[in-house]
């Protein structure tokens, strides 16, 4: 199936935005992927090309200015926007890393202003899906910047629903736990050397406190962005999904 919708992917180089590209993809859409590091972009156009129409740009969601000339050159009709792209960096309380702006940059400015930017071209029974994440619902220690900024884009979720749904236009927030992405797995690998365990004990332990007792896979959290874009969620807006996650995690 081919049509002429133009679908967005921010972060779509790799991992869980890479996935929600291959699944647009493959349902037809024309997919533009963005993020900072254009070999990567190139590398998955290239891999993914066999699939559809995919093309890339470079932007650096922390740079305002650039964000703002993307869009003045922007001038096609927009039918799926998937903000996905986020960083997650670590600070307690008592430690001076100046990690807040580092990820609030990311993970909230860029994709309030990216969207807001883009609003015009979004048609009418358009979508709009922000990644947010389990963080986004309940605290971690050490996570603050993180966990505030997903929290914010639940909340923006929830207004610009309001806001856009006159004009069909839906908006939702899906919020992935554990993501078995290769960035989480090396830093996985990482952790389970430094408490002297095998990678599947490790990840034995960290799933089984889940509901399925596993990891998600990105293609798990494509499907629902797939679902979420499609005429099926047409009456959906608003909402923010968890995906095999639990509260009340240390």
């Amino acid at each position: 199936m081919t049509n002429n919708n133009i679908a967005i992917v921010t972060g779509g180089s790799r991992g869980i935005g890479k996935a929600i590209a291959t699944q647009l993809l493959k349902d037809g859409y024309q997919v533009y992927i963005c993020s900072q590091n254009e070999s990567e972009l190139k590398k998955t156009t290239e891999e993914l090309s066999k699939l559809g129409n995919i093309e890339y740009f470079v932007l650096d969601l922390t740079d305002r200015k650039a964000i703002t000339k993307f869009i003045s050159s922007w001038n096609k009709p927009i039918k799926a926007l998937v903000n996905n792209a986020g960083i997650y960096l670590t600070e307690r309380l008592d430690e001076d890393k100046d990690v807040w702006d580092k990820v609030l940059d990311v993970n909230l400015n860029g994709l309030y202003f990216l969207t807001k930017g883009l609003a015009k071209h979004i048609e009418d029974n358009g979508r709009i899906v922000n990644i947010s994440s389990q963080l986004g619902k309940e605290g971690r220690a050490s996570a603050g910047a993180y966990s505030a900024s997903k929290f914010a884009v639940i909340g923006l979720t929830k207004c610009w629903a309001k806001e856009l749904g006159d004009k069909g236009i839906t908006v939702n927030a899906v919020c992935p736990g554990w993501v078995k992405t290769e960035m989480l797995l090396h830093d996985f690998e990482k952790m389970a050397k430094e408490q002297n365990k095998t990678w599947d004990e490790f990840e034995k332990e960290i799933a089984k406190p889940l509901e399925l007792g596993r990891m998600t896979e990105p293609s798990e959290v494509a499907d629902l962005v797939a679902f979420l874009v499609s005429d099926k969620a047409k009456a959906i807006s608003g909402r923010d999904y968890l995906i095999n996650t639990i509260w009340n995690r240390e």
